[in-house]
């Protein structure tokens, strides 16, 4: 999706409205995320001088890798976010700087729907695996827990030391 900077208006409001296809030549998949099935994008656009605030909203169905079991999964990502965008950013450091008339938002967009996947999703109805003969699996919290009451097993010696005085 581009945006044309000369057609937008000032002042006003200008809502878009798309289908975002993306190259998996320039927007490579990393785990946990396959592939991207579809994503359709809003985007609310407003002009002021040389400043572009833009909201993103996407709602993406994908293909995920479950944590659990490994299996590929489809589902329903969605995410929002807010851009801003200056012809020149010395005034502003939280702007991107944007050269031209035209801003592409597909890396964006992209970045969007990256950050708006599970760090370790799980598919439905997924079970977590079951400990075996020489292994063990346990939750973060249950890890957690159990690190804290064991210690450091490097420092446990000095716990026996007698200092004199």
């Amino acid at each position: 999706m581009k945006l044309d900077v000369l057609k937008l208006p000032y002042t006003k409001e200008a809502k878009l409205s798309e289908e975002v296809s993306f190259d998996p030549e320039v927007f490579k998949c990393h785990f946990p995320l396959v592939e991207v099935l579809g994503c359709h994008t809003d985007v609310t656009v407003q002009r002021f001088e040389e400043f572009i605030y833009v909201t993103i909203s996407i709602k993406a169905e994908v293909i995920l890798q479950c944590s659990y079991t490994l299996q590929n999964f489809e589902t329903i990502v969605k995410g929002v976010d807010e851009l801003h965008f200056a012809s020149s950013s010395e005034d502003d450091e939280d702007c991107i700087e944007f050269k031209g008339n035209t801003i592409d938002i597909d890396p964006y967009i992209f970045n969007l729907l990256s950050a708006s996947i599970p760090p370790s999703p799980k598919a439905p109805n997924a079970k977590a695996p079951e400990s075996g003969k020489g292994y063990r699996v346990l939750s973060e919290e249950e890890f957690i827990s159990e690190r804290e009451e064991k210690g450091n097993s490097q420092f446990d010696a000095l716990k026996d030391l007698d200092f004199d005085e």
